[in-house]
């Protein structure tokens, strides 16, 4: 009878014999590809994670291997280019075949990581087959799941924990191995007193420093103070080079290229058929032979087998540190295609004339494709730009309709009216509006208070110019040189002084006419980003206006230049009468976008003016172009309830229903 002492040893010895001294090593790359399933809901490729999809990314992932010396990972990237995936594989990668070392998550605030956490991380580890792998540390508790808002634990000892760089100074108790950054340019510069938190986040990781992992990663912002643009620059900037299907020559992708001694030029390069784009002819031309690569020849001008590999351009500035640049032309097949950024590009740069069209759509290009840091340079509207804007066909209090319908699209379909409001005078302007909100001023005056000094002026309801500015609203028609007759269908009134005044003046109105505020930025459950509705005291409606919105578009179209013998004018175009002044075109030129930094260091640009000096009609040259964005919401959300605004059929309604004119 055998000892109680010998009792399992046979087993035992069983399973010591199944041992071996040989640990077969798997990179993060081939964990992935073997475990990770993709599925329909978080992704536009579903299925096994295959990194032939998306094969410069190999390098990076594997960046990740306990083996491998890199240290520090940056990644300055475009739109659509699976970054977010790669952060979910690395954490895969440490969960569920590492299974020892902690791991932090940073995005901008804790609830945009905590909700990364919730619905990405989580249901990736149970698609991947390893949902059992959280749990609590406390095995004995069986209560614990291994779970909370700010924590995951899984077998093994490792652990997750969710933050947001706002947070970054609450960090101090956590020594983390694998740190992973999600879009660090929206971070803010500063944290209170104690710092860049891209760098308070990285002494975290000082406790495993041989060991440590930091993968950082984002879209870059405004040139200077882009952090993911200062980390690039820190390590050895790394290109994916491809190469060309023709010749073999080796390039990284590039907007435009131009060989000064072959004169070819590549690049991305496509047709127009009647000013539209033709989706099927967008392609990518070889910077030295100029053979054109088509949206299917991604697959092999991509991948490993035919040549494409990661090049560093530069020396690190500190030993196992690198950094990569990958614009959205590099998105894989099915996710961001050529035309789309083709089309984004068309949208806010003329290629006929070469000028910026939309100063803020272009910026959104610089960074979201060419994933190139926007350096904003001064915004100053000069006199000598907008005095060409005159029109000698027209003056004040006419409509010159013939003129309009040959150059601007349409005769004048709508006039508007916009006030700012002094303490002695209303400053009124009128305009009106053809297809494609070109714009024509037809009138633009004051109305004086002419009471008493020491009364409250135009604050008063009582002031004889609220009087003045209802005949013109109710009762005022402009005649067309063409014989049709307008009166005003909709009126703003910037409400930011005497606003109970401007309230009280709307609300006779039970619609048509509406008070305005002008915002530096839109509130928190603010869903449009130019404007938001708002219930005044009187419970009638007024809109917010995000005022430098206006500003950053409608400033490139008065530095416009534009001659008859071109041909019709460009959407917004602005369009003056012979008669107006110098003084009063100078008031679109008295603000200048300039630098700003909070408390915390985080730069934006606002429009500012210097002094007091007037700049009435660019207060209503904004309000102008905003009025006409929420007809056209008017009619088509709430009207006709599509899901956005659809300009081609709001010009035509109004067209075809001549609501507007007076017969």
């Amino acid at each position: 009878m055998h000892s109680i002492s010998h009792v399992g040893s046979d087993w035992l010895l069983d399973q010591i014999s199944d041992l071996t001294e040989n640990i077969e090593h798997i990179t993060p790359v081939e964990f992935n590809e073997a475990y990770r399933y993709l599925p329909k809901s978080v992704t536009a490729i579903s299925g096994p994670l295959s990194y032939d999809v998306n094969p410069f990314m190999r390098e990076i992932v594997n960046c990740a291997d306990v083996n491998s010396p890199v240290r520090e990972v940056s990644l300055k990237k475009g739109v659509q280019i699976t970054y977010s995936t790669l952060l979910e594989s690395i954490a895969l990668y440490f969960i569920a075949h590492i299974k020892t070392d902690p791991m932090m998550y940073v995005s901008a605030d804790k609830e945009l990581a905590n909700a990364r956490i919730e619905n990405n991380f989580i249901p990736m580890l149970n698609h991947s087959g390893f949902g059992d792998s959280i749990r609590s540390s406390d095995t004995g508790n069986t209560r614990k799941t291994g779970k909370t808002k700010d924590h995951l634990q899984f077998v093994g000892g490792a652990y997750l924990v969710p933050f947001g760089a706002k947070n970054s100074d609450k960090m101090r108790m956590y020594s983390m191995l694998l740190m992973m950054k999600d879009e660090i340019d929206a971070w803010p510069l500063t944290v209170g007193k104690d710092g860049d938190p891209d760098k308070l986040t990285d002494a975290r990781c000082r406790g495993y420093w041989e060991r440590r992992k930091i993968f950082r990663g984002s879209t870059p912002t405004i040139k200077g103070v882009s952090k993911i643009d200062a980390a690039y620059l820190r390590g050895d900037q790394r290109k994916y080079m491809v190469n060309c299907k023709k010749c073999g020559f080796p390039q990284e992708l590039r907007w435009h290229t131009l060989n000064n001694e072959t004169g070819v030029e590549g690049g991305f390069k496509w047709d127009l058929e009647d000013g539209v784009l033709d989706l099927e002819s967008v392609r990518y031309c070889c910077q030295h032979c100029a053979e054109p690569h088509f949206e299917h020849d991604k697959e092999r001008l991509f991948s490993e087998k035919y040549g494409a590999e990661w090049v560093p351009t530069a020396r690190p500035q500190e030993p196992n540190i690198r950094s990569y640049h990958l614009p959205a032309f590099y998105s894989p097949i099915g996710m961001a295609p050529w035309y789309s950024l083709v089309a984004d590009y068309l949208e806010c740069y003329d290629v006929f004339t070469k000028k910026v069209i939309d100063i803020g759509k272009y910026q959104v290009f610089y960074n979201n494709i060419l994933a190139e840091p926007f350096k904003i340079t001064g915004a100053t509207i000069r006199l000598t730009h907008v005095s060409p804007h005159r029109r000698a066909v027209y003056r004040f209090g006419e409509i010159p309709n013939t003129y309009a319908g040959k150059y601007s699209g349409s005769p004048v379909l709508l006039l508007t009216c916009q006030v700012d409001v002094h303490k002695n005078f209303l400053a009124v302007s009128v305009k009106g509006w053809c297809r494609d909100s070109i714009c024509y001023i037809i009138d633009y005056f004051r109305l004086e208070h002419s009471g008493d000094e020491e009364d409250d002026g135009c604050a008063g309801v009582t002031s004889p110019t609220w009087g003045q500015l209802r005949k013109i609203i109710e009762e005022k028609e402009y005649v067309a040189d063409d014989g049709k007759k307008y009166r005003i269908i909709r009126t703003l009134i910037d409400a930011g002084y005497a606003n109970d005044t401007v309230t009280t003046f709307c609300s006779d109105y039970s619609s048509g006419v509406y008070p305005v505020l002008g915002r530096e930025r839109p509130a928190k459950n603010q869903k449009i980003t130019e404007f938001a509705e708002f219930k005044t005291q009187s419970g009638t409606l007024g809109y917010r206006i995000l005022v430098d919105h206006y500003k950053d578009r409608l400033a490139p179209v008065l530095r416009r230049e534009w001659a008859e013998e071109e041909g019709p004018q460009k959407p917004y175009h602005f369009n003056a009468p012979v008669d107006i002044t110098d003084k009063q075109l100078t008031e679109l030129t008295k603000e200048i976008r300039r630098e700003k930094k909070d408390d915390r260091g985080t730069v934006t640009y606002e429009w500012y003016r210097p002094g007091n000096a007037r700049n009435e009609l660019w207060d209503l040259a904004v309000y102008g172009y905003c009025g006409v964005e929420i007809l056209a919401w008017n009619l088509c959300i709430e009207h006709f309830k599509l899901e956005k605004i659809d300009w081609g059929q709001f010009w035509e309604y109004i067209e075809k229903e001549k609501l507007y004119f007076v017969e």
